[in-house]
């Protein structure tokens, strides 16, 4: 297995993607910063609020989207470069390609948390602010990282399921971003059944839930009356471990098919 992982991360490496997860990550940083400069965070530590807005929107949108776009070239590449037929005579199954395929997502998904934290620590620099818990911060941001790329599978069902074309790939996956987005914000407020059964199944808003309690102080006046939105992380686990772990199993069996 650790042998198709570096074959599917040398696929992606050639195309400099690994370069363009990178770059990504330092999208949203530098107009937060921007803001942090111009003291829009109040009396709020710099580092601290710097990285609060990156995990809790940054990340949120940008991880999904740039994961999606990824798998759509990690399981079109084959198809594309007239492969599918060579793997057909190599004694590894097609659910291991693709559980290499999802392995790779996982990694990169680390990296991007690495580098959320790193830029949080250059803007915290940049205007001149302590910069502490840093062990604290990466690890919180390594779980979001694994917590969101799970939560991004369900969109990989239909890039795998379809097998259309990337601009139909993108498409479907920043839709799926930015619904996905707007329930963690707003539909966790409305009292309709649909909203309260897409916020219970949803990624975003799961996440959300537990995510926003690690910056919400208890002596916050508003404490108690957003408490009761809050989640725990081995729940919040639980749930996406859930849904990551049946949307693996239809991914594996689609390309298997595909395969066959």
């Amino acid at each position: 297995m650790l042998k198709l992982i570096k074959c599917e991360f040398w696929k992606l490496k050639r195309k400099r993607f690994v370069s363009f997860v990178i770059f990504s990550a330092l999208l949203f940083p530098i107009p937060f910063t921007a803001l942090v400069l111009k003291g829009s965070l109040g009396s709020i530590n710099a580092f601290d609020g710097l990285f609060g807005m990156l995990i809790t929107i940054g990340e949120q949108i940008m991880l999904p989207a740039i994961l999606g776009i990824i798998a759509a070239m990690l399981f079109f590449m084959e198809r594309d470069n007239n492969t599918l037929k060579n793997l057909r005579t190599i004694p590894v199954s097609p659910g291991k390609i693709a559980t290499a395929k999802i392995a790779i997502l996982f990694i990169l998904g680390l990296i991007y948390s690495l580098v959320t934290v790193a830029s949080a620590m250059v803007g915290g620099f940049i205007a001149g602010s302590s910069v502490g818990n840093v062990f604290y911060k990466l690890w919180l941001s390594a779980v979001t990282s694994v917590l969101y790329t799970a939560g991004t599978l369900p969109v990989v069902i239909a890039i795998v399921f379809f097998n259309r074309s990337y601009i139909f790939s993108i498409i479907l996956t920043f839709f799926y971003t930015m619904f996905d987005f707007s329930l963690a914000y707003t539909g966790l407020a409305s009292q309709a059944p649909v909203m309260k059964l897409l916020t219970s199944v949803m990624p975003a808003p799961i996440i959300y839930r537990w995510l926003v309690s690690q910056f919400v102080s208890k002596d916050a006046a508003f404490y108690s009356v957003i408490q009761p939105y809050f989640l725990s992380l081995p729940l919040v686990i639980l749930i996406i471990a859930v849904l990551g772990g049946l949307s693996y199993f239809a991914i594996i069996k689609i390309y298997s098919k595909r395969e066959s």
